[in-house]
């Protein structure tokens, strides 16, 4: 009974230490308009190249502009490609993404690739449609150091960018200490003499 329960609280501490942090960045707390980089740089712990723009669900054109709330974020005009990068490695999950109601020339398609630290492609979404309505994009990139988000041209929108630290938190190595310390003590246990 006692290696059962020793093997079991061990498995749960490896199985802790080994989920890392997930979360979305909704950029509610963002309270002005205009470009991300100047308004807060770095914004959740990511570094959000110019032309990265901050807006509201009261901005004309733009009330279909969150998912969820009422901020998103949008390109600037004449962008090709906007960048999302950080020192630390982060696994991105995807984002939401949709054509503003505007008059103007919005985007068809956008497309997210993936790079690591030294610049090697490590994953791209191709060219996803997307329309006024949002659409989840899902890209399950790891250990991402930069990611390039592409458009054909005109204007897009995106929302709930959903990311996970590629490091597990220091209360998880905690956790996998106390684990292997189990583990040591139920070895240790068995030994003769």
């Amino acid at each position: 009974m006692n290696k059962f329960l020793i093997g079991l609280f061990a498995s749960a501490g490896l199985l802790l230490a080994s989920q890392a942090q997930s979360a979305t960045v909704d950029f509610e707390d963002l309270l002005a308009d205009g470009d991300l980089a100047a308004l807060a740089s770095p914004y959740a712990g990511l570094n959000w190249a110019e032309d990265w723009y901050y807006g509201d669900t009261a901005v004309e054109g733009y009330d279909n502009g969150a998912h969820s709330g009422t901020s998103f974020v949008t390109n600037g005009y004449g962008v090709d490609n906007l960048t999302v990068s950080s020192a630390t490695a982060f696994n991105f999950h995807g984002a939401w993404f949709a054509a503003p109601n505007t008059n103007g020339a919005v985007a068809n398609w956008i497309s997210i690739t993936a790079y690591n630290a030294t610049g090697d492609v490590i994953g791209s979404t191709g060219n996803v449609a997307i329309s006024q309505s949002y659409r989840w994009v899902t890209a399950n990139f790891t250990n991402v150091a930069r990611l390039s988000i592409a458009r054909d041209d005109g204007w897009f929108v995106m929302d709930d960018f959903t990311v996970q630290s590629a490091v597990p938190e220091p209360s998880s190595f905690l956790m996998l200490g106390a684990g292997l310390a189990v583990l040591a003590l139920a070895s240790l246990r068995r030994l003769p003499g």
